[in-house]
């Protein structure tokens, strides 16, 4: 609980900063700057995704030392492999940039290596001081990632640095609080990285030789899930379009996801003790569904009626179409609520095979709700197909999450 604890504390932290100076960032930057950073934010974080091809897990659920060395060294090679092979497609950034139709994205492709490179060493750092149990440096990190980033995103606006100054903020902050977390805490391990075993280490890539194969493209749809408006939308509509339902994904889905999120580690736990010792597990679940309905639509139905104003009052004049935007995403909202309340049941059956099916549907969902839009020419239908497809899918996956449930009560009683 008390690490537990730590993580959340930071998670919690870090996020309020980012939301508490976005009235000012937003004051400063104009909405074609916030479309410029969610378009470079998705690509990048599908290319770190990509870089270490899933081994760093390796380094978590390994049975011993020398092949926890060995995945965070096969990790490093593949991060830096991959780090160089971006450089050499830089000569290519215009023609991606037009591709996107974002010029501002050619001129901070340059960064794209830096960030994949310095992200990937983190999504390393993180998996080895999880297996170390070292989660106040974690929380380190994460704050200081957070406070550096919202601080270069606040200097850069005061400086007249306005364009790529959201985009080199978010680069730096990671860069400087990766280096201080080393210097910090884990300069004596330093010189471990080059104390290779290249037995073990080839030893380790064909050992979990699966996390590639099947843990990398479930990842891979989650991620996409979240970067396809910026990557499909961008290339059909403006970044300032763009940066109006990036605000909008900034200020409702990711408070919702974090207080879900929480709920949902504690509720996971607990969830798997009660199937383990073969205890009812619906009426708890179905009441917190319950529950969650009175509240969340009652409040999201009086919010319906003052987005728009709100939105311009937190964010300045100009901004209500963000609070348009999610009046669209309150119907998709409450499914991320009721789903995130069982979404876990799918892990606790084992079902993961059918899981990552529904997490393709809702994929496929998106990018046909997306394309109807484009093929109208506009960004609003765009948006409302976006929403509409990713609730009916969640609606068909919460049914599932049900049906899974309710199989599980039937065979208890049973026994």
């Amino acid at each position: 609980m008390r690490d537990s604890g730590k993580l959340l504390s930071a998670n919690v932290v870090a996020q309020a900063v980012g939301l508490i100076i976005y009235p000012v960032l937003t004051r400063l930057y104009s909405q074609a700057d916030f479309g410029l950073l969610s378009l470079f934010v998705s690509i990048s974080n599908v290319l770190v995704l990509i870089s270490t091809l899933e081994y760093q897990y390796a380094i978590v659920i390994t049975n011993s030392k020398q092949k926890s060395r060995a995945a965070v060294h096969l990790s490093l090679f593949l991060l830096t492999i991959f780090s160089l092979l971006l450089v050499f497609l830089l000569p290519l950034r215009h023609i991606i940039a037009r591709w996107f139709n974002a010029d501002g994205l050619a001129e901070c492709m340059w960064l794209l290596p830096i960030f994949v490179l310095f992200g990937g060493i983190w999504n390393i750092l993180n998996l080895y001081l999880t297996r170390k149990k070292r989660f106040g440096v974690i929380s380190h990190y994460k704050v200081s990632s957070s406070l550096w980033s919202a601080g270069c995103k606040l200097g850069f606006g005061y400086a007249g640095i306005l364009g790529l100054g959201l985009v080199y903020s978010t680069v730096i902050a990671p860069v400087i609080s990766l280096l201080s977390v080393v210097t910090i805490y884990l300069r004596k391990q330093v010189g471990n990285i080059f104390k290779i075993d290249y037995g073990e280490v080839i030893s380790v890539a064909k050992e979990y030789k699966r996390l590639p194969m099947f843990s990398l493209p479930r990842a891979l749809v989650n991620c996409l899930g979240g970067s396809l408006p910026a990557l499909i939308l961008a290339s059909a509509f403006s970044l300032e379009e763009l940066g109006f339902f990036s605000m909008a994904l900034m200020l409702a889905f990711m408070p919702v996801s974090t207080v879900i999120g929480s709920v949902q580690q504690v509720l996971f736990q607990q969830t798997a003790d009660a199937v383990n010792n073969h205890r009812s597990i619906k009426h708890r679940l179905y009441g917190l569904i319950r529950n969650t309905l009175f509240v969340v639509v009652p409040f999201f139905a009086i919010l319906y009626f003052i987005l728009p104003w709100l939105t311009e009052l937190l964010l300045g004049a100009g901004w209500a179409q963000s609070g348009i935007y999610i009046r669209y995403m309150l119907p998709w909202l409450v499914f991320v609520c009721l789903n995130g309340l069982v979404c876990f049941v799918a892990d606790v059956f084992m079902q993961q095979k059918i899981g990552f099916v529904f997490e393709c549907v809702i994929l496929i969902a998106r990018v046909i709700g997306m394309v109807v839009g484009i093929v109208s020419g506009s960004f609003t239908i765009a948006v409302i197909g976006y929403c509409v497809m990713t609730t009916l899918a969640l609606f068909a996956q919460l049914i599932w999450f049900f049906h899974l449930i309710n199989n599980y009560e039937k065979n208890l009683k049973s026994v």
